[in-house]
């Protein structure tokens, strides 16, 4: 899975446990936590409101594809308010993001793409001009899909939900990789629960960060290095900017984090003013795991100013790995606010901060220009 970028954007074991002071309960991959569910699964009672079916890909033995977008048009007359989406795969789906936007931002080049074309199916991204960054933009971030996760639920606690606006569809960049040894056809289906619009008191939004500037370090001796990489953002400029809060004050509700065949943790947290750190989410999952999880109850920042993100690796080759698809890495994350803010940064000028007492090579990126926009301007 590639997480947005939403500094792109206009430029994108489980726990719940804090360094200091308290956070919220992150459910684990089969398990509700309080009053929730997160991962792949759990008990927590799910309504299907709408479902769909993607066009099947075909793809022969090691074929890789990217540039294959897929939408699905909503038909919606009024908002919806999603809660719950569940995807499941038939397999080869490396990674893919999915968004909301307007029912014709993507319409067909008949040009290009012929006269069969239609607004709804399968279609190269280049053709229509999709940009992950733009797409978020002109609507929000729908869902994303973890590396290799055959199934997975992405949930909010109990009140909160994505507004979908009226006549939406869904678009989803796709990234898939055959590694099985025959050629195969593959879909993926989601299931939407939605809630009505009176049970729903908070309007989520998507803070996205990513990593642009990876350089994790090779085996030495024969011996596979262990490494973290994290950024640091201060939040208080885009709150200003935006909504004109002097102070930052919001509550995550769901993250999800984001790496590759070499990764092994990821942390997100808040940073105080004088370096305490309260974690929100911890995983030590591989990839093919859900890694994402429910909030639940959400975490306030607590005048927490600062936000870091940070993700370890396992290099067992002998090249540095940089930032990239297959044969690369990624640091991302996505959250869901109660913000009111899409934001985003992507992290730069890798620094090599040494050797922990542990035995990790540290780095550490500077968090990149943070940029967003105010996601609703009417009352709810």
């Amino acid at each position: 899975m590639r997480l947005i970028a939403l500094s792109t954007i206009l430029g994108l074991a489980l726990t719940g446990c804090g360094d200091s002071g308290s956070s919220g309960t992150a459910g684990t991959a089969g398990d509700p936590g309080t009053g929730g569910t997160a991962g792949s699964g759990g008990t927590a009672e799910f309504v299907v409101s709408l479902s769909h079916t993607f066009d099947p890909q075909t793809l022969d033995v090691g074929e890789e594809t990217t540039n294959v977008c897929q939408s699905w048009v909503l038909g919606n007359e009024a908002p919806l308010y999603v809660r719950k989406i569940r995807q499941s795969n038939e397999g080869a789906w490396h990674h893919s993001n999915w968004f909301f936007v307007p029912e014709n931002a993507y319409r067909p080049d008949l040009d290009v793409e012929g006269p069969d074309a239609s607004l709804e199916g399968t279609w190269r991204c280049s053709d229509r001009g999709f940009r992950e960054y733009l797409a978020a933009a002109a609507g929000g971030v729908f869902f994303a899909q973890s590396t290799q996760a055959l199934s997975e639920l992405q949930a909010f606690p109990e009140g909160a939900a994505l507004e979908i606006p009226p006549r939406s569809m869904i678009v989803g960049s796709t990234h898939l990789l055959n590694i099985s040894p025959s050629p195969m056809e593959t879909t993926m289906t989601m299931e939407v629960e939605t809630a009505e619009r009176e049970d729903v008191s908070v309007r989520l939004t998507p803070f996205s960060f990513a990593i642009g500037d990876l350089r994790i370090p090779p085996m030495v001796d024969g011996v596979p290095t262990e490494s973290r990489t994290s950024m640091f953002c201060d939040l208080s400029e885009p709150f200003m900017e935006h909504l004109g809060q002097p102070e930052v004050d919001y509550n995550v509700y769901y993250v999800l984090g984001h790496y590759h065949q070499w990764g092994n943790y990821f942390n997100l947290s808040f940073v105080h003013d004088d370096g305490t750190r309260d974690t929100i989410f911890e995983i030590k999952n591989r990839i093919g795991e859900p890694i994402g999880s429910i909030i639940d109850p959400p975490m306030n920042n607590n005048g927490a100013r600062g936000l870091r993100s940070e993700c370890g690796f396992i290099n067992n080759t002998d090249d540095t790995i940089t930032r990239g698809l297959q044969y690369g890495e990624m640091c991302d994350f996505l959250a869901y606010t109660d913000a009111n803010l899409k934001i985003g940064a992507t992290g730069r000028n890798n620094q090599d901060m040494g050797v922990d007492e542990k035995g990790l090579r540290l780095f550490d990126t500077d968090c990149g220009p943070i940029t967003g926009f105010r996601a609703y301007t009417d009352d709810f």
